[in-house]
């Protein structure tokens, strides 16, 4: 029988470590694979390095089979919102599983966790952990600690924390989907040095920044390392600079308390705290040495500054109103065929067509497309605007 596992991911940049788990999961049987990808912008509150599109044609390239958007702002929502979003895509999609990468791969483990994390225990804890003065994260570790015999490293990973959100969130639906996990490989999610041939794709970044393009490139998939490179040699990809920074803190200096109130995540302390510290600031460094650091991550602190600089605001739907369809292949037009008698969110891949579907359609398709427009100018070599609507949908 046909099964199709679905996988929430950002690819950014798509590397060997993605490559090991789609042949991974080849390899236990599965023969399709459907992605829930982040937009053009990503989890940690920053914009992808390539485009969307690059991003989606090298999956495809590669052994997914359909390659759907995560568009913003959900694709830069806190763990849990982002889970969210993906868990709402794929099961719309109409998978049969879904695989994540984890440092752990304990697949008991993890689903005791997620379970917990869903109880009046646990919210009991959470809120006496906090009023100690641990910020919501350390509160959250200190709760799970308590209940489990465990050693910190062990929640404290960034895929296992996103493997807890996907569990939990498929849990809170109902919905009964197989997991597998994928043990990760080599380099660890923020390592800049590589490991065992892989590298991460915070150390890949960090190679492209630094204009080592060809040692960027030895831990991307071999049949895809030439357009890789060619595309950081001309310029195709994003790197924030000064220039950025500017744009960024001439936004927030314009925004008062009340309009940092509007933004998701932005509680009254950190909406005071923006506005003094992008009136005293005079770049981006800066900035943060005025925020609040020590009781709020900067990932968070950086999601609001996206947020502030796109416009999002509280007056969006809380999930994804459509499915848009990125890159695919064969099987993937099988997949999609199967989910439109199904899903209750509309599907295709223009968003000329998902923009007249509904008013939060259109919301979406809006933001999604002007952080692609910023993406564009700040690219290495400015690329044109309006891609959103111009660029064709890659079919393998």
């Amino acid at each position: 029988m046909s099964k199709t596992v679905g996988i929430i991911a950002e690819y950014n940049p798509f590397h060997k470590g993605h490559q090991y788990q789609i042949d991974t999961l080849h390899s236990m049987g599965y023969d399709k694979i459907a992605v829930a990808m982040s937009g053009t912008c990503v989890q940690r509150g920053e914009i992808s390095l390539l485009s969307k599109f690059c991003r989606a044609k090298y999956a495809v390239d590669c052994g997914v089979n359909l390659v759907c958007e995560v568009p913003f702002p959900y694709s830069s929502f806190s763990a849990e919102g982002f889970a969210k979003s993906g868990v709402h895509i794929l099961k719309n999609l109409g998978v049969d599983a879904v695989s994540f990468g984890s440092e752990s791969a304990d697949l008991s483990l993890l689903c005791s966790i997620a379970d917990y994390l869903l109880t009046a225990d646990f919210e009991a804890a959470l809120k006496a952990f906090i009023a100690d003065g641990n910020s919501f994260a350390q509160a959250r570790e200190k709760a799970i600690l308590a209940k489990f015999a465990l050693s910190r490293e062990v929640i404290a990973a960034s895929n296992d924390i996103l493997a807890l959100e996907y569990i939990k969130e498929c849990r809170k639906l109902g919905w009964n989907v197989e997991f597998i996990p994928i043990k990760r490989q080599g380099a660890d999610y923020n390592d800049l040095a590589a490991k065992s041939g892989f590298a991460s794709a915070s150390g890949i970044r960090q190679r492209v920044a630094e204009y080592r393009f060809e040692q960027a490139a030895e831990f991307v998939p071999d049949n895809i390392r030439q357009h890789f490179v060619n595309r950081l040699e001309q310029g195709d990809y994003f790197i924030p600079d000064a220039a950025f920074e500017k744009a960024v803190l001439c936004t927030l200096k314009k925004l008062t308390a009340g309009d940092f109130a509007k933004i998701p995540d932005c509680n009254t302390e950190l909406c005071h705290a923006f506005e003094n510290a992008a009136s005293i600031s005079k770049n981006v460094e800066q900035l943060f040495s005025n925020l609040p650091t020590k009781q709020y991550t900067k990932a968070r602190l950086k999601r609001i500054m996206l947020s502030a600089l796109l416009g999002a605001d509280s007056t969006l739907p809380s999930l994804p109103p459509f499915i848009r369809i990125l890159a695919m292949d064969k099987k993937g037009e099988e997949i999609v065929k199967s989910a439109s008698s199904t899903s209750v969110l509309p599907i295709s891949h223009s968003c000329r067509i998902l923009q007249d579907k509904s008013d939060d359609c259109r919301k979406v398709i809006e933001k999604e497309s002007l952080a692609t427009d910023l993406q564009s100018m700040f690219f290495k070599f400015p690329a044109d605007s309006r891609s959103d609507y111009t660029t064709k949908l890659y079919k393998k």
